[in-house]
C-alpha cells in the first residue's frame, strides 16, 4: 500500500466533471498514490478504473450526507495508516505538480494550503485567486483562520500522524473550515504556496468569494 492518500466524494451529479478531474491525476508528476473514492450512489466508476488503469483506486460506498462521507473518508486513511492525506473535490481539476508540491512541503509543515483558480463553462476566469491576500509560503494559523476560510476540500494537504479519528455532526456545511480550524487550534502549522494549483469548478451548486462580516473580510466556500 501507498504511504499517501488522495481523497475525494464522488456521486452522480458530478458525473460531467469527472473526466477532467481523473485526468489530472492521471497527469501528476508523482505517482505512488492511492486514489480513495467515498462513492455516494455514483454508478460508474468501473468506467474510469479501466480508463486510467495506473490509478490505483480504493472504493467505499456510502450515502450519507456530505460532512459524514467526509468523516467515512477521514477515518478509513486513518486506520489503513496513510501518512499524508492529499483533499480534491471530484469536480474540479488540479496541477500536475499538486500532489508533488504537497508532499515536499509537507516535511516542513503539518498542513499544506494551495493556491485556486477559478474557472466556469467559458474557461478559466481568475488566476491565482488566494494569492490576493497570501504570499507563497505564508505560515497560516488559528488567528487567521478563525474569521475566515482558505482551507477548502478541494485545496488542501496534511500530515495524519497526529490526527486524530473524527466525528462531524450530519448537518454541517462548512467541514473543511471546521475541520482544519479544530487542527489549527491544537497547534499545527500550515503553509500556503502558489506553487501549485486547484483549478476550482465555479457553478450553481458552490459559491466562493470576498464576503463582508462585522467589518472583516473573509474567504468561504461550499460545494
Amino acid at each position: 500500500m501507498n504511504k499517501v492518500a488522495f481523497l475525494t466524494t464522488i456521486f452522480p451529479a458530478n458525473r460531467k466533471f469527472l473526466k477532467s478531474f481523473f485526468n489530472s491525476l492521471f497527469k501528476q508528476t508523482y505517482k505512488d498514490f492511492d486514489l480513495i473514492i467515498v462513492n455516494d450512489n455514483f454508478k460508474n466508476l468501473e468506467f474510469y478504473k479501466n480508463l486510467y488503469p495506473s490509478l490505483n483506486i480504493v472504493n467505499i460506498n456510502s450515502n450519507k450526507s456530505p460532512s459524514k462521507n467526509r468523516e467515512i473518508g477521514i477515518n478509513y486513511c486513518i486506520d489503513y495508516k496513510y501518512e499524508n492525506l492529499i483533499f480534491g473535490d471530484s469536480d474540479d481539476y488540479f496541477k500536475k505538480n499538486r500532489i508533488g508540491k504537497s508532499l515536499e512541503l509537507l516535511k516542513k509543515a503539518d498542513i499544506v494550503v494551495n493556491d485556486l483558480s477559478l474557472f466556469n463553462d467559458n474557461g478559466i476566469y481568475e488566476k491565482n485567486y488566494l494569492s490576493n491576500i497570501l504570499t507563497n509560503l505564508d505560515i497560516v494559523d488559528f488567528e487567521f483562520i478563525k474569521d475566515k476560510n482558505i482551507f477548502g476540500m478541494s485545496n488542501t494537504a496534511l500530515k495524519l500522524k497526529n490526527i486524530k479519528k473524527v466525528s462531524f455532526n450530519s448537518t454541517i456545511i462548512a467541514v473543511d473550515w471546521y475541520f482544519f480550524k479544530t487542527i489549527l487550534k491544537k497547534g499545527s502549522k500550515a503553509v500556503f504556496t502558489n506553487e501549485t494549483e486547484t483549478f476550482y469548478r465555479q457553478y450553481e451548486n458552490n459559491t466562493i468569494g470576498l464576503h463582508v462580516k462585522n467589518n472583516k473580510y473573509y474567504l468561504w466556500w461550499e460545494k
